[in-house]
Protein backbone atom coordinates (compact mmCIF):
# COMPACT_ATOMS: atom_id res chain seq x y z
CA UNK A 1 0.00 0.00 0.00
CA UNK A 2 1.27 3.71 -0.31
CA UNK A 3 2.78 4.77 3.11
CA UNK A 4 0.67 6.85 4.92
CA UNK A 5 2.26 10.27 4.18
CA UNK A 6 1.01 10.04 0.61
CA UNK A 7 -2.03 10.81 2.58
CA UNK A 8 -0.89 14.62 2.88
CA UNK A 9 -2.06 16.13 5.91
CA UNK A 10 -5.64 17.77 7.69
CA UNK A 11 -4.22 21.30 7.70
CA UNK A 12 -2.71 22.08 4.50
CA UNK A 13 -4.37 19.84 2.18
CA UNK A 14 -8.21 18.61 3.36
CA UNK A 15 -8.94 21.87 4.99
CA UNK A 16 -8.49 23.33 1.71
CA UNK A 17 -11.45 20.99 0.37
CA UNK A 18 -8.89 19.39 -2.08
CA UNK A 19 -9.60 16.00 -3.08
CA UNK A 20 -6.57 13.19 -3.18
CA UNK A 21 -7.34 10.52 -5.71
CA UNK A 22 -5.25 7.63 -6.21
CA UNK A 23 -4.63 3.58 -6.79
CA UNK A 24 -2.83 0.87 -5.60
CA UNK A 25 -2.36 -2.28 -7.29
CA UNK A 26 -5.96 -2.19 -8.79
CA UNK A 27 -7.37 -0.17 -5.91
CA UNK A 28 -8.37 3.16 -6.61
CA UNK A 29 -9.11 5.49 -3.94
CA UNK A 30 -10.45 8.93 -3.24
CA UNK A 31 -10.11 10.53 0.23
CA UNK A 32 -11.62 14.40 1.04
CA UNK A 33 -13.49 15.99 3.70
CA UNK A 34 -16.98 15.47 4.05
CA UNK A 35 -19.84 16.32 6.52
CA UNK A 36 -21.73 13.54 8.15
CA UNK A 37 -24.57 14.37 10.80
CA UNK A 38 -23.64 17.80 10.77
CA UNK A 39 -19.40 16.93 11.64
CA UNK A 40 -16.23 17.82 9.50
CA UNK A 41 -15.38 14.10 8.94
CA UNK A 42 -12.56 13.07 6.34
CA UNK A 43 -13.97 10.24 4.17
CA UNK A 44 -12.65 7.46 1.99
CA UNK A 45 -13.84 5.65 -0.79
CA UNK A 46 -12.65 2.64 -2.72
CA UNK A 47 -13.26 1.11 -5.80
CA UNK A 48 -11.69 -1.39 -8.60
CA UNK A 49 -10.00 -0.15 -11.58
CA UNK A 50 -10.21 0.85 -14.55
CA UNK A 51 -12.66 3.98 -14.50
CA UNK A 52 -12.35 7.34 -12.10
CA UNK A 53 -14.79 8.13 -9.22
CA UNK A 54 -16.96 9.67 -11.37
CA UNK A 55 -17.35 7.31 -14.32
CA UNK A 56 -17.39 4.09 -11.50
CA UNK A 57 -20.83 2.56 -10.57
CA UNK A 58 -21.29 3.55 -6.93
CA UNK A 59 -22.31 -0.37 -6.23
CA UNK A 60 -18.55 -1.45 -6.53
CA UNK A 61 -17.99 1.60 -3.97
CA UNK A 62 -17.20 1.38 -0.08
CA UNK A 63 -16.79 3.96 1.94
CA UNK A 64 -15.52 4.61 5.68
CA UNK A 65 -15.93 7.95 7.67
CA UNK A 66 -13.41 8.95 9.79
CA UNK A 67 -12.88 11.83 12.47
CA UNK A 68 -10.38 15.04 11.01
CA UNK A 69 -7.72 14.90 12.66
CA UNK A 70 -4.44 13.25 12.17
CA UNK A 71 -5.42 10.40 14.03
CA UNK A 72 -8.09 10.17 11.89
CA UNK A 73 -5.91 10.28 8.79
CA UNK A 74 -3.83 7.32 10.56
CA UNK A 75 -7.16 5.49 11.01
CA UNK A 76 -8.38 5.93 7.60
CA UNK A 77 -4.99 4.92 6.27
CA UNK A 78 -5.04 1.42 8.13
CA UNK A 79 -8.72 1.13 6.77
CA UNK A 80 -7.32 1.42 3.06
CA UNK A 81 -4.50 -1.41 4.22
CA UNK A 82 -7.10 -3.27 5.48
CA UNK A 83 -9.36 -3.27 2.15
CA UNK A 84 -6.78 -3.53 0.20
CA UNK A 85 -5.39 -7.00 2.17
CA UNK A 86 -9.51 -8.28 2.12
CA UNK A 87 -10.15 -7.93 -1.53
CA UNK A 88 -6.59 -8.71 -2.76
CA UNK A 89 -7.69 -10.57 -5.63
CA UNK A 90 -10.48 -8.37 -6.71
CA UNK A 91 -7.97 -5.53 -7.14
CA UNK A 92 -5.45 -7.85 -8.51
CA UNK A 93 -7.70 -8.85 -11.20
CA UNK A 94 -9.18 -5.22 -11.87
CA UNK A 95 -5.38 -4.11 -12.21
CA UNK A 96 -4.71 -7.62 -14.98
CA UNK A 97 -7.97 -7.30 -16.55
CA UNK A 98 -9.27 -3.47 -16.50
CA UNK A 99 -11.96 -4.02 -18.64
CA UNK A 100 -13.08 -7.00 -17.94
CA UNK A 101 -17.31 -6.82 -18.01
CA UNK A 102 -17.20 -3.90 -19.83
CA UNK A 103 -16.89 -4.52 -23.37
Amino acid sequence: MNTRKSLYDVKTFYSKKAVLKASFEGMRYQVEQAQKDEQTMLKATVWPEPFCFEKTNPQQMQAAFFPYSEEGLDQLYDWLCRKYDEEQKRWEHARDFPLDGVL
